[in-house]
């Protein structure tokens, strides 16, 4: 499975992925893309925003719950979790409330492949 761009949430072109095997392949997939594009937006965009959803060569798109979404950037920006804290909040930032500055978007219209 191969990541080609980001589109909007609703965009109806694009399948949303239920089966559970393929979503693990998209989730690595979208985290090794975003990775190596250095991206990083929250949950919030991935939802709202023009281009936050990740679409892929199977015609598909990943949406995730914005909480999902956090627990992706947290493994994509490599952020420790509290060993002191068992409930391991460590995706609450990259759910919700990350400032706009700290977020890189992917590019309007990004398509890449």
């Amino acid at each position: 499975m191969m990541l080609l761009g980001f589109t909007n949430w609703k965009d109806e072109k694009y399948k949303e992925i239920e089966d559970n095997a393929e979503l693990d392949v998209a989730w690595v997939a979208t985290m090794h893309y975003m990775k190596a594009h250095g991206l990083r937006f929250t949950g919030d965009y991935h939802q709202n925003g023009k281009n936050g959803a990740p679409y892929f060569d199977t015609g598909k798109k990943l949406c995730l719950s914005m909480r999902a979404w956090g627990a992706l950037m947290a493994e994509v920006l490599d952020i420790p979790k509290d060993e002191k804290d068992e409930r391991d909040m460590s995706y609450c930032k990259w759910a919700w409330w990350a400032n706009s500055g700290e977020q890189i978007l992917p590019d309007e219209g990004e398509r890449h492949g």
